[in-house]
């Protein structure tokens, strides 16, 4: 998909986005990870009777290590600040112990030049870009991780397109 394709139109914003995103989820726990306060997501929180956990230092991994599971987690002004191995290493630990759906928000301006995440970044650590926000020189790219639906089925993974079909499920190597 070419960026032309994903750009939002001028008439929505990142809040309507991100609200859509959480009226569509309906999480019953939110976890943000931002350096800053989301004040959408604590008014969305507030309003309808979300257990909201807001983890705001420049290297939260340790404050998760006590956390269990969260319905949905926001990762939003955090990256831009971080070592690209350690946002990395924090991407990879929330979708694998804290969630199965997440949101990364991304200003690549707002990084030095030595730190910016490129789009394949973000696809490696199996994200998906939904929307690109654009304003003058200012850019804001809003990233998901779904559990049921990043890695698609595929119609060859079945005892029918195997050598040995009777052998489907027997054997693990």
């Amino acid at each position: 998909m070419s960026q032309a394709e994903t750009t939002v139109p001028a008439t929505d914003s990142p809040q309507h986005h991100l609200a859509a995103i959480l009226d569509g989820h309906q999480p019953t726990t939110l976890l943000t990870l931002s350096l800053n306060p989301v004040p959408l997501a604590e008014q969305w929180c507030a309003d309808h009777g979300v257990q909201h956990r807001h983890i705001s230092k420049t290297d939260p991994m340790p404050d998760l290590a006590g956390l269990g599971r969260f319905d949905l987690v926001l990762v939003a002004d955090q990256l831009e600040y971080m070592e690209r191995h350690r946002g990395e290493e924090l991407l990879g630990l929330l979708r694998n112990l804290h969630t199965d759906s997440m949101v990364v928000t991304y200003r690549p301006e707002l990084a030095p030049a030595t730190l910016r995440w490129q789009r394949n970044d973000f696809i490696g650590m199996g994200l998906r870009r939904d929307a690109v926000f654009e304003q003058g020189e200012r850019s804001m790219m809003l990233y998901s991780y779904e559990l049921d639906t990043y890695n698609f089925r595929r119609n060859w993974n079945n005892p029918r397109f195997w050598a040995n079909p009777e052998n489907w499920g027997k054997y693990w190597w």
